[in-house]
């Protein structure tokens, strides 16, 4: 009968990951003291910390309503959310923060579920809240950056900046998210005195080669950055495949294969640097070395997933669909769970009409992995349209506009399906999106003008 007992039980064994255990010994105290409150409660957060959300919303919500602290209407929102209720859990939180304005954690949550729900205006001033409150970590700091940069903010965002922490590691990552979100000049503003200090940090030549690059349109400059990050500064890799890419864009293709050549003797044992010979031939246009340079990687690390994808992409390139998914086929072997594996053998069965239950099983598999995945999202429309289930078709192809918008095949997809349905003038947008973003496209043309 002891309430300690039986939740230090629950919480050893979560510690070790035996969360059915922890479940059923939480059940058990509960069967005896129904009555208990306080043992509902923490009954109910450790089900959330397990992720049975359903059960602990159940155990909290026996909780009579006159006895429910904010804590209690806390856990709740957390196990809506789990249920992916973000109406009740928005509802929920701003009542546990009515109640205590000082739950910072609440607040936290708060704001985080405007964030996910897009209401960045709502997201925005919340986490000024928690800042009024006294939160001063890094995290609140730069999302906060990061949400008026999403409403066009930028000085607003610089100004916070200048509030925010002022270390080093926050000024990288402010700049970081000015860059993401192309205010260049304000990122330049942060980046400035960082290399002008006497022992700048090492991530600020790979940011300022970005700023040069992508903001400026300066290769030159931003090669000449690159240049200063040393082989032990922790973003060597991405600088080194960074100065790969820059050289291969600006026509520079032997200088790119004698720098990714010097890396495969310097480290024989890395598949990477063949993952990259092969990415600088195929940017050449040189499909059939690229094709070359896989086989004999993939010869040496035959499990290597990445070389394996990048082998099917570039046969598939080379009109050999075959080879492109029997290598695909190879790889979910190794890795089940290899989402962009599993929807290009899901996509090309559906496309060529062949098994197309299994090709559904893949796709649907598929997404589960990456949910957000446009691409994987007109996978499956095109499975249901092959399946001659069009309402679904169109209802899918639908989300995957919004998931993947500058995609010119899957703004195809969005006009073949529409015409399909019926809807010719959606069936026109569909095309001429398609071609803004392919005007090459002789076949979406010629759809266009047969309607």
């Amino acid at each position: 009968d002891q309430r300690e007992l039986y939740l230090t039980l629950a919480t050893t064994y979560y510690a070790e990951k035996r969360y059915a255990d922890a479940v059923v010994t939480l059940r058990d105290y509960l069967a005896r003291h129904p009555e208990d409150l306080a043992a509902r409660q923490e009954s109910g957060a450790i089900l959330i910390e397990s992720k049975q959300y359903a059960e602990a919303l159940d155990v909290l919500t026996a909780i009579p309503k006159e006895s429910r602290t904010p804590i209690v209407t806390y856990y709740m929102a957390k196990a809506n959310a789990g249920l992916s209720k973000a109406r009740q859990a928005l509802n929920l939180l701003r009542s546990a923060v009515k109640e205590d304005p000082s739950f910072l954690e609440a607040w936290v949550e708060l704001a985080f579920l405007y964030e996910v729900d897009g209401d960045y205006v709502q997201a925005e001033k919340t986490y000024t809240r928690l800042i009024e409150l006294g939160e001063t970590s890094d995290e609140v700091w730069l999302r906060l950056i990061t949400l008026n940069l999403k409403l066009n903010n930028p000085d607003k965002a610089l100004s916070l900046y200048r509030r925010g922490p002022g270390d080093a590691d926050f000024a990288l990552e402010a700049a970081s998210r000015f860059l993401d979100e192309k205010f260049y000049d304000q990122a330049a503003e942060i980046l400035a005195p960082l290399a002008a200090s006497k022992t700048p940090p090492a991530r600020v030549w790979f940011s300022l080669a970005v700023l040069a690059f992508e903001g400026r349109g300066d290769a030159e400059k931003a090669l000449g950055y690159l240049e200063k990050v040393g082989e032990n500064d922790p973003s060597f890799e991405q600088a080194f495949r960074f100065r790969i890419h820059l050289l291969s864009q600006t026509g520079k293709k032997d200088a790119a294969l004698a720098l990714v050549e010097d890396g495969m003797r310097r480290h024989p044992d890395q598949s990477q640097f063949w993952l990259l010979r092969a990415q600088v031939q195929e940017a050449a246009g040189d499909l059939a070395a690229a094709r070359a340079t896989l086989e004999q990687a993939a010869g040496s690390w035959p499990q290597d997933a990445d070389l394996l994808y990048a082998l099917g992409i570039v046969l598939d390139k080379l009109k050999d669909p075959e080879g492109g998914i029997a290598t695909m086929e190879r790889i979910i072997a190794i890795n089940p769970d290899h989402a962009d594996a599993l929807n290009y053998v899901g996509y090309t069965l559906a496309d060529q009409k062949k098994d197309l239950n299994r090709a559904l099983v893949l796709i649907r598999k598929a997404l589960e992995l990456k949910p957000d995945s446009g691409y994987i999202v007109d996978s499956l429309a095109w499975a249901y349209f092959r399946m001659g289930n069009l309402d679904q078709a169109w209802e899918e192809i639908q989300r995957a506009v919004v998931l993947a918008d500058t995609d010119p095949t899957i703004w195809e997809h969005y006009g073949d399906l529409a015409l399909a349905k019926g809807h010719k003038d959606k069936a026109r947008e569909g095309y001429r999106r398609s071609l803004k973003l392919a005007p090459d496209n002789a076949a979406v043309r010629a759809k266009l003008e047969a309607l």
